[in-house]
């Protein structure tokens, strides 16, 4: 859904309909885009910190963020990639102390080896539809906008993930 209406040929918006502009993307969009960002860290600590994240870098292009079209899937590629980030941190991080303590119990610790080791055999691709789809709550053509591919890849991507985790 578009933010505002599309502006005059040549002329640049206000820094007042710039600042409604975000306010409403804000208002709309903040609860997909931290539901994406809980589903991919499983931390509410750090999905509010990446959706916050993905926001203020789009207040940094503001000026340059065409606002006749829906942010939303901007937002969710931002924070996805902000994620990914994340994770590929936190691999290095783990790779480096081995020492970290854990607090799950052995069963907490099972359930969540057998989670993992069943999204594990996912594809990025599978693994990100499931997610924009089931958590999100995306049409498979605004997931498919985010992913950068069509609908129907990201439909047969649920699919596979779907019977993937199903057999897990």
């Amino acid at each position: 859904m578009p933010i505002v209406a599309p502006a005059v040929r040549g002329a640049a918006p206000t820094a007042q309909v710039l600042e409604h502009a975000f306010e409403r993307a804000y208002v709309e969009c903040w609860t997909p885009v931290f539901r994406l960002a809980l589903a991919w860290t499983n931390d509410w600590a750090a999905a509010e910190e990446i959706a916050q994240e993905a926001f203020a870098r789009l207040w940094a292009r503001r000026d340059s963020i065409d606002w006749s079209q829906s942010v939303l899937p901007w937002l969710l590629t931002t924070a996805r990639r902000l994620a990914t980030d994340r994770f590929r941190r936190l691999r290095r991080l783990m790779g480096q102390s081995r020492s970290l303590s854990t607090t799950l119990d052995l069963d907490q610790h099972a359930r969540w080896l057998d989670v993992r080791a069943a999204f594990g055999r996912l594809s990025p691709l599978e693994r990100a539809a499931r997610a924009l789809t089931a958590v999100s709550g995306l049409a498979s053509e605004e997931a498919a906008t985010t992913l950068g591919t069509i609908s129907a890849a990201v439909r047969s991507a649920v699919f596979r993930a779907r019977r993937k985790l199903e057999e897990a």
